[in-house]
Order: structure tokens, then C-alpha cells, then sequence
């Protein structure tokens, strides 16, 4: 009797993404807006490697709250960083104003539109620009405590060692182990993200 053993190996992922991606700012501060207009605000990642890079961006919508101090130690805020609310007064907790108000997008930037998650290939030494667009609810926002906070988490989807565009393309890759669908490939890589 002849039977196959399947072994799955662990694959290897990126541990310092500072190393893949750049991100040229880590705050986008719109200031001051008026209710119910939209406001957009350019966000540049590029990809640091030789070799094409499977890149997601998404609006954090699992989170209900942020800690002020992960955001400081994350994000490297100080008294200078230019927020337009302190972070040092009351509670530790902010809520994140995408649960509470739905109020962040990205913008696709081939077909322009407004979208929660995007995922593209980034090919090797390559940048792409991305428009973060805020629609301002039309609820006064001035009540202490209220604020319009969120986060765009960025993510690869690759592992280490897939080096498309020098091994083989994302396009063969997608054929041979996903049947040529994207969503497979998203439902496998989700854990990633």
C-alpha cells in the first residue's frame, strides 16, 4: 500500500516591513473640516525590494478604541507632532471614528473609487501614490472627547521567499496554486494581513 504524505512547510514572513515598504508619513492631519465634505490627503508607499511585493491597505475598522499610549509608542508621537487634539488629557482610550462614523476611504487610484481595502502589486523599487479620503460627519464633532482618528493599516501579502518578477510572475503564481483567482489567493493570504 502506497500512500503520500503531505508536508507543509512554515512559511517565512517579513519581519521588519520598515525594510520592504516605505510610507512617506505616518500621520495624515487634516486640521480642521467643515460637516458632510469630503477631504483627501496623498499617502505615497513604495516598495524597497527587487522584486514584486503584493500589497494590501485597509481602514482599521476592528478596532473600537485605541490606547493613547500604543499610538505614541507606535507612531512616535510627542508634544510637537502636529495632531489637532492632545493626546496627554484624559482618558487612555480613543474611539475609532471609522466604527463610530464610517467615515474613511481609500481611493483606488486606477478606477477612483472610494473603497475600505485595496490590494495591488507593487512592482520592484516602485512607489504608488494613494488619495486617504475622509467624508466629515455632519454631527458637530467640537463635544469633548470626540475626534476623527483611524488608522490605514498596510500589509504584504507576500512571503519571504516568493520573489515575483524574478522567480516567476504573480500572474503564473496566481494560475498554478489558486486556479487564477485573486479571492483564493486573498482567502489564503488573509492571515497575513
Amino acid at each position: 500500500m502506497q500512500g503520500k504524505i503531505a508536508i507543509k512547510r512554515q512559511r517565512e514572513t517579513y519581519d521588519d516591513l520598515s525594510k520592504v515598504l516605505f510610507v512617506d508619513s505616518n500621520i495624515l492631519n487634516y486640521a480642521s473640516f467643515y460637516p458632510g465634505k469630503l477631504l483627501g490627503s496623498t499617502l505615497t508607499v513604495g516598495n524597497l525590494t527587487s522584486c514584486e511585493q503584493i500589497v494590501e491597505l485597509s481602514v482599521d475598522a476592528s478596532n473600537y478604541t485605541f490606547s493613547k499610549r500604543a499610538l505614541s509608542a507606535k507612531f512616535h508621537l510627542t508634544q510637537e507632532t502636529s495632531l489637532p487634539f492632545p493626546l496627554d488629557s484624559g482618558k487612555d482610550q480613543l474611539v475609532n471614528s471609522e466604527v463610530k462614523h464610517e467615515s474613511w476611504f481609500i481611493e483606488n487610484p486606477i478606477s477612483k473609487e472610494l473603497t475600505k481595502r485595496i490590494t495591488l502589486k507593487l512592482g520592484p523599487k516602485a512607489e504608488q501614490e494613494f488619495i486617504i479620503v475622509v467624508r466629515s460627519p455632519s454631527a458637530n464633532l467640537k463635544k469633548a472627547g470626540n475626534n476623527m482618528l483611524s488608522i490605514i493599516n498596510i500589509g504584504v501579502l507576500t512571503y519571504k521567499d516568493e520573489q515575483f518578477g524574478v522567480k516567476e510572475s504573480f500572474e503564473d503564481h496566481l494560475k498554478a496554486h489558486y486556479g487564477n483567482s485573486m479571492k483564493e489567493f486573498l482567502r489564503d493570504r488573509k492571515k497575513l494581513t
